[in-house]
């Protein structure tokens, strides 16, 4: 999936009480799109949201049938023609940014909204939003705005684990661009601060705040950097893999050559690339020579 990609899966933006939304039709509703009954499930949405005077519950209703135009319709002026019937003026506009990005007119989703105006937005989208400018301003190859973005994500009252984590993480990824590594340190433990689980920014977080202490002759501290990790729960097998190569690396570093080659052997164990496999082997035989 696309950076891009990632970030429009649907968000529940907004705490709904339970008895409000109404899960039969909703499940009535899933049962239409799996049979791919797209146009039904869409009309089914829609007089949900029309009935009900719950500013949330309207949004939450219009975003579900949003999610099936844009992913699996691919529908421009119909998503859009859903984000105006959002009841609420703050979600709507929400609901159109995320539309004109998830579409890639980035130029009109630029001036769809004033950027002082998201902090007046219902907090559970404030943070979203922001990464949308982001990956719109990485897309433009502008560094700057997009950095400033992804820390306003990671800052934004209500934002979720996720597009905080991941605004840190890509923060940290711009500072060592630009050559501040003791910013990219500071979002990269940021990152990991955020939550344990095994999330891809998580883990390429601490794969990239290995490399960078690596680099800067601080190899004890890489080390100590996976404490706590349990490689053993990481179900994606190249996840496990960098994360795995990414400590043997760490260990080697800091002068732990047998820990190390176990590593590089548990990596070696994983169903990845014959490429990936073939350049650690090559790796593996020159540290044996060495030896």
């Amino acid at each position: 999936m696309t950076r891009l990609s990632l970030l429009a899966i649907t968000l529940v933006l907004f705490a709904t009480s339970s008895h409000a939304v109404d899960f039969q039709s909703l499940s009535a509703v899933k049962g239409l799109t799996a049979d791919k009954r797209y146009d039904e499930a869409i009309q089914k949405l829609e007089a949900l949201a029309a009935k009900t005077e719950e500013v949330g519950e309207n949004f939450h209703y219009l975003d579900l049938a949003m999610d099936i135009t844009v992913k699996s319709l691919k529908n421009a002026d119909r998503s859009l023609a859903l984000a105006a019937q959002v009841k609420d003026a703050a979600h709507r506009d929400f609901a159109k940014l995320r539309v004109l990005t998830d579409f890639q007119r980035y130029d009109e989703a630029l001036a769809s909204v004033r950027e002082e105006a998201i902090e007046t937005w219902p907090v559970r989208c404030r943070g979203q939003a922001h990464a949308f400018l982001a990956e719109i301003y990485h897309k433009k190859k502008d560094d700057a705005a997009e950095l400033r973005q992804w820390q306003k994500a990671a800052e934004a009252l209500g934002a979720e684990v996720s597009v905080r984590g991941r605004a840190h993480r890509e923060a940290a990824v711009l500072h060592l661009k630009q050559g501040d590594t003791a910013k990219a340190e500071e979002h990269f433990r940021k990152a990991l601060a955020v939550n344990p689980a095994n999330y891809a920014w998580r883990i390429e977080s601490l794969a990239g705040l290995s490399r960078l202490l690596i680099d800067n002759k601080r190899p004890k501290e890489a080390v100590k950097a996976f404490e706590g990790t349990d490689f053993s729960q990481i179900d994606h097998i190249t996840s496990k893999g960098t994360l795995l190569e990414a400590y043997a690396r760490a260990l080697l570093a800091a002068g732990k050559k047998i820990k190390a080659i176990e590593t590089f052997d548990q990596l070696l164990q994983l169903n990845l690339p014959t490429a990936w496999k073939d350049r650690i082997n090559q790796e593996l035989d020159q540290m044996a020579e060495d030896f």
